[in-house]
């Protein structure tokens, strides 16, 4: 497995792939990142390449939708949980409740923030599209204030092609 390391107007990200897949996209610290020392070092292999223009793509345009080949390693339910992410649209988002209720098991929120939280591959899979019930900012693996600069860049893209 390989990785590259690239910078980003929040911060510096690690990619991870293997040679068909994108495995993980992570900020440098957030929770469950993995040591990139178990991983060779290849910023020139062509996935990574192509994930770090993606994202550096949606920091220039928030609205920006991936087509990275993605295989992040997570359980059934968290695989669940994660395709339900990936509907929502850049700009919008969803409960935790609502994301459990769309997995038709309405009282799995706390599964499901779990699940959310170990995503492995941020910003690609937008689990940062995902709040509480009341509207606040609940858990980021990456941090609260990535969380929010996340959805200010895409509310703030949103409104610019309204």
């Amino acid at each position: 497995m390989y990785y590259s390391e690239f910078s980003t107007p929040l911060g510096t990200m690690y990619a991870v792939a293997d040679s068909q897949h994108i495995l993980g996209l992570y900020y440098q610290g957030q929770k469950h990142c993995p040591d990139m020392q178990q991983y060779q070092y290849a910023p020139e292999q062509w996935l990574l390449e192509a994930a770090t223009r993606q994202i550096h793509h949606y920091f220039s345009q928030p609205d920006y939708e991936f087509d990275l080949p993605l295989n992040p390693k997570v359980t059934s339910f968290q695989k669940s949980v994660l395709d339900v992410l990936q509907q929502i649209p850049s700009g919008e988002t969803l409960s935790y409740q609502q994301v459990a209720s769309k997995l038709g098991k309405p009282t799995a929120t706390r599964a499901v923030a779990s699940a959310i939280a170990k995503n492995p591959v941020i910003i690609a899979i937008p689990c940062h599209r995902v709040i509480g019930q009341d509207g606040s900012l609940r858990g980021f693996a990456a941090g609260l204030e990535r969380k929010q600069a996340l959805l200010d860049r895409e509310k703030a893209s949103r409104k610019i092609a309204a």
